[in-house]
C-alpha cells in the first residue's frame, strides 16, 4: 500500500507534459495525431527528457483509459469522407484556409439539407442511397450526394461541434484542430478519395442511423472561459492574460503565445497534457484550447484503488 500510495502522491505532482505527434498519411492529405494510440500510429510525450509512447505514460500514472483525442486535420489533396459516426462526438477548431485551394473561402458539408429533405419528404433517405449507389459505381456523381448535405462556410477561429450521428465531410484545404472521443468507429456514406481501412462504402448503414433533424451548429472564435461542451468533454479557451484550473488528464493545444504551469512552458503550435489538476497560465498574447473530461467519460485516474487494480491485472 505504500508504494501505491506514492505513486498517487507522485502523480498528483507531475506538471504537464509535451505531447509529441505522429504523422499518419491519408488519401486527401495527413492527420497529425498529438494524443493517438493505434496500430497506425502512438503519439509519445516528453517526460523527465525522455520521449515516452502515450500508453505507457498513461498506464505508469494509473490511467487505464485513452485520453480525449486531439489531432489536425490537414487536407490538402481532398475531401474527407463523408461520415457518420454512431456514439463519437468531435469538435473542430479552424486553424487555417489555404487561398489557393479555396479561394472563395473555407466549408465543409454538414448535416442533412432541410431544403432538399422538405422537397423529399419520407422518400429522403431513400434517394440519398440512390444517389450514393450511383456514385460508388461512378464518381463523377458525387456531387449529387453532396447536395443532401449543407454547405457550411468556415473561417479561422470557428468552432464546429459535430455529434453522433450527424452526417459530415471537412472540404479539401481547410486545416482543423480536432477534440473527439477516443474511439475509431464511423460509417462512410461517401467518398472522393479511395477508401483505404475497409472494403467499400456503408452507405445504407450511414444513411440510416443518419439522424436527419440535427442543425449544423458552428461558432464564431471563443472568448477566454467559453466552453464547447460535447456529452464526453468540454473545450475551453484560454486568452490572453487569463489562467484557468483544469482537471486531471486534460489534454491542451496552443494556437498562440505561451502556456506555462509550475516550471513548464508550451509554445505556439504545440500540445500538452495534464496528468494531475493544475492551475494553467496564458501569456499576454496566447489564445489557447484545452479539452476537459467530465461525466461518466471521466476514465479513473490515481485513486489509491485504481492503482491497486491496475497492479493486480498487471496493467501498472
Amino acid at each position: 500500500m505504500a508504494d501505491i500510495a506514492a505513486l498517487s502522491r507522485t502523480t498528483m505532482q507531475l506538471p504537464p507534459a509535451a505531447l509529441e505527434p505522429v504523422v499518419v498519411e491519408k488519401a486527401w492529405g495527413r492527420e497529425v495525431w498529438y494524443s493517438g494510440v493505434e496500430a497506425r500510429g502512438e503519439s509519445c510525450v516528453r517526460s523527465e527528457g525522455a520521449s515516452v509512447p502515450l500508453s505507457r505514460y498513461l498506464r505508469e500514472h494509473g490511467r487505464d483509459a485513452d485520453v480525449v483525442l486531439l489531432k489536425a486535420l490537414c487536407p490538402d489533396k481532398g475531401d474527407l469522407y463523408m461520415e457518420v459516426h454512431d456514439a463519437k462526438w468531435e469538435v473542430y477548431v479552424v486553424e487555417g484556409v489555404d487561398e489557393s485551394l479555396r479561394p472563395d473561402g473555407g466549408a465543409m458539408l454538414l448535416g442533412a439539407n432541410q431544403c432538399r429533405r422538405r422537397v423529399l419528404g419520407e422518400g429522403f433517405r431513400t434517394a440519398l442511397l440512390e444517389a450514393a449507389q450511383e456514385a460508388e459505381s461512378d464518381g463523377a456523381k458525387l456531387p449529387r450526394v453532396a447536395g443532401f448535405l449543407n454547405a457550411v462556410p468556415l473561417r479561422p477561429g470557428d468552432v464546429v461541434t459535430i455529434p453522433p450521428r450527424m452526417p459530415h465531410s471537412l472540404q479539401r484545404g481547410v486545416r482543423v484542430i480536432e477534440f473527439q472521443t477516443p474511439a475509431f468507429e464511423r460509417k462512410i456514406l461517401a467518398a472522393s478519395q479511395p477508401v483505404t481501412t475497409q472494403n467499400g462504402w456503408d452507405s445504407a448503414a450511414a444513411i440510416a442511423a443518419m439522424d436527419i433533424d440535427l442543425a449544423p451548429e458552428v461558432r464564431s472564435r471563443p472568448d477566454t472561459g467559453e466552453a464547447t461542451r460535447t456529452a464526453d468533454f468540454a473545450v475551453v479557451a484560454l486568452g490572453p492574460g487569463a489562467s484557468r484550473v483544469v482537471p486531471a488528464w486534460s489534454v491542451g493545444w496552443v494556437q498562440a503565445g505561451e502556456i506555462s504551469a509550475h516550471d513548464v512552458r508550451f509554445g505556439p503550435r504545440t500540445a500538452f497534457v495534464a496528468p494531475a489538476q493544475v492551475e494553467l497560465r496564458a501569456s499576454d498574447d496566447a489564445w489557447a484550447l484545452v479539452a476537459e473530461e467530465f461525466g461518466a467519460s471521466a476514465a479513473r485516474s490515481c485513486s489509491n484503488d485504481d492503482v491497486q487494480g491496475a497492479q493486480a491485472t498487471g496493467r501498472a
